[in-house]
């Protein structure tokens, strides 16, 4: 046998002792190694590396439900904070606005600007410290007087149904705006002057009642002045142009309480008043729960008002014209 030869039978039979075999007699385990114990060893392996998932699983769960609860914690302290910072502040506010408030109240009752006037906050605070109690004999006893005709210019306010108005608003008798008095409006003056008087009688003869129709006429009268002023005077910002539109919305809005049973009660009995004193007013505003109203730009409200706040503070610090009253506390 050649030596080549021999050579290619070593490593022929070194090639096939490294390939797996189908026996146990082709397979090595190293030094006392049997199939059953590296299986085991193979198995404990397994085991060990799921046992360190979960110890690790374990280990990241403690730490999120930790920073879980550190977090909640966190947030419920911040959100208590918060609150009670907003608390402050709300507690801030409301007294911010309470001194405020207290500033203009004050400022109504004793120092009253125009405004305060014509807007009838400062009438008001009067007539509620005229009328409160312990000052109502007060009142009766040392009378102002005041002209009978005087509650026909006053508009009214009605809380009960948030509306304000006046027998002087409804009648507008010369009264009139300077674009509504020219002669091309005469007839739908006229009319307007008409149907509005015999509403009132008709108040009077059926005691505080209207017909559907007599109130339907004043709207009517009221939307006829409409068209025509649009007519004479086209639209625009003119200021005569809009005072006689504003002018005419208030006879709108007047026309419209006229379906109000409750107000055509009181407009009744204002028309019927026989009253010659501040307390006789004060005394029908009370017993039909008005106060005054809002004094309208136009006409001579905001004059009345003037005059009736003199007459109210007079009657306040007690001057009287036969001697002096105890002023009121």
């Amino acid at each position: 046998m050649s030596r080549g030869r021999s050579l290619r039978r070593a490593l022929v039979g070194l090639l096939l002792l490294s390939m797996p075999g189908t026996g146990a007699s082709a397979q090595y385990f190293g030094r006392g190694s049997t199939v059953q114990g590296d299986y085991l060893h193979g198995v404990g392996a397994a085991l060990y590396g799921a046992g360190y998932y979960n110890l690790r699983t374990a280990q990241a769960d403690r730490i999120e439900t930790g920073t879980a609860i550190m977090l909640n914690e966190y947030m419920a302290a911040a959100t208590k904070q918060e609150n009670r910072e907003n608390a402050e502040y709300r507690a801030r506010v409301r007294a911010r606005q309470e001194e405020a408030r207290k500033k203009i109240r004050e400022r109504i009752r004793n120092t009253p600007e125009e405004s305060d006037l014509f807007k009838s906050d400062a009438l008001n605070s009067l007539r509620e410290e005229l009328l409160a109690p312990g000052n109502e004999a007060s009142i009766r006893l040392y009378r102002l007087p005041l002209n009978g005709d005087t509650i026909r210019r006053v508009p009214f306010f009605f809380a009960q149904e948030d509306k304000t108005f006046s027998m002087q608003r409804l009648s507008a008798k010369g009264k009139w705006p300077v674009a509504l008095r020219g002669p091309e409006l005469s007839r739908e003056r006229r009319n307007y002057e008409q149907v509005v008087d015999n509403a009132l009688d008709q108040l009077n003869a059926g005691k505080g009642k209207l017909m559907v129709e007599d109130v339907r006429a004043v709207v009517k009268a009221v939307e006829e002045l409409k068209q025509k002023l649009d007519q004479v005077h086209p639209p625009s910002r003119d200021k005569i142009y809009l005072d006689a539109k504003n002018y005419l919305k208030q006879l709108e809005s007047s026309a419209e309480m006229l379906k109000s049973h409750k107000i055509e009660q009181i407009i009744c009995e204002i028309d019927k008043y026989s009253g010659t004193s501040l307390s006789d007013l004060l005394v029908f505003m009370q017993r039909n729960h008005l106060m005054f109203g809002v004094a309208a730009e136009i006409g001579d409200e905001r004059s009345l008002y003037r005059e009736l706040y003199a007459v109210l503070l007079e009657q306040k610090n007690g001057k009287v014209a036969n001697g002096e009253q105890e002023p009121l506390k």
